[in-house]
């Protein structure tokens, strides 16, 4: 009897780790939907009830929460050990069974997590932040260090350049310029407040298209982007026309349209991890979810 306890006793265990909870399975899709209060909210109730001390689940997701609510500054402000306390328990984690199997399960929620870290990374330095941006980087280089690219993961299609769909339809001269422009300048890398063919961030990319090509010039944030910005309807939309993304906490990237045929549509944006590079954004489950919108600079 004693040998069958021990040979059932870490199926015991992996079972309460994989097996389903209503709780938990409500925290993973109130963070794929975004919610971060709640799921801030939701994980704390459950930390407070014995009867979910079996699970490290509720401690990962309040970790997460704290990171994406962070961005928010009024919230940092009235929680300013988020990181320390995030980071306290990523490392937690690591040091048990169960927790290094929620991080290998959860690994492309957390490649996601760690490129909405990325682009706050670039606004914290462009504005000059230092001491968030390094919690920030502390996070992303220890904890999310072994953590794939969100681009590089399987749910996100990035379109080689030799099998880009050009654009069909009819367009003006100057878009047919950004585009061409934009083209030229695949594969540049990815450089924190860069806004130069040496290295592109998200907005700096766009500012260089919109004054070598429209003559103008426009506002270095991707928030600022986007309020200044004509609106246009998805149905409206044309290359050289500006998307824009919201994780939750405001408006943090922006890309460039490249294609609108195939009933969907590509663009060529500043992506952290590869630099200047084309992706359609509605067979990136990363991208449709974050659209914020659709703006434009141009007239025609």
């Amino acid at each position: 009897m004693r040998k069958l306890f021990i040979f059932l006793l870490p199926l015991l265990f992996s079972f309460s780790i994989t097996a389903q909870v209503m709780e938990f399975d409500k925290l993973e899709m109130r963070y794929d939907q975004r919610q971060y209060k709640a799921v801030y909210k939701t994980a704390n109730k459950l930390l407070d009830n014995p009867e979910y001390d079996f699970s490290l689940i509720p401690n990962y997701y309040l970790a997460l929460s704290k990171l994406q609510l962070a961005q928010n500054d009024r919230w940092y402000k009235r929680n300013k050990y988020a990181f320390q306390e995030a980071h306290e328990t990523f490392q937690d984690l690591k040091k048990t069974h169960e927790g290094r199997e929620i991080i290998r399960a959860h690994t492309y929620e957390l490649s996601i997590l760690k490129s909405d870290l990325k682009n706050w990374m670039n606004e914290l330095k462009r504005d000059g932040n230092q001491k968030t941006f390094e919690l920030v980087e502390q996070v992303v280089n220890t904890f999310l260090s072994e953590i794939p690219n969100v681009d590089g993961m399987k749910q996100d299609f990035t379109v080689p350049e030799e099998i880009v769909t050009v654009e069909t339809v009819s367009i003006s001269k100057q878009r047919e310029n950004i585009l061409a422009l934009s083209n030229d300048l695949l594969g540049v890398p990815y450089k924190w407040a860069g806004n130069t063919p040496k290295g592109f961030d998200c907005s700096g990319f766009t500012c260089y298209l919109a004054e070598k090509e429209m003559g103008k010039s426009i506002e270095r944030r991707a928030a600022d982007q986007y309020n200044s910005s004509t609106k246009i309807k998805r149905r409206n939309v044309k290359p050289g026309d500006f998307v824009f993304f919201d994780n939750g906490s405001g408006i943090s990237h922006v890309g460039v349209i490249y294609s609108t045929n195939n009933n969907s549509i590509q663009m060529i944006h500043a992506s952290t991890s590869v630099g200047i590079s084309i992706v359609d954004i509605y067979q990136s489950s990363y991208w449709k979810q974050r659209i914020a919108g659709y703006g434009t600079f141009l007239n025609d």
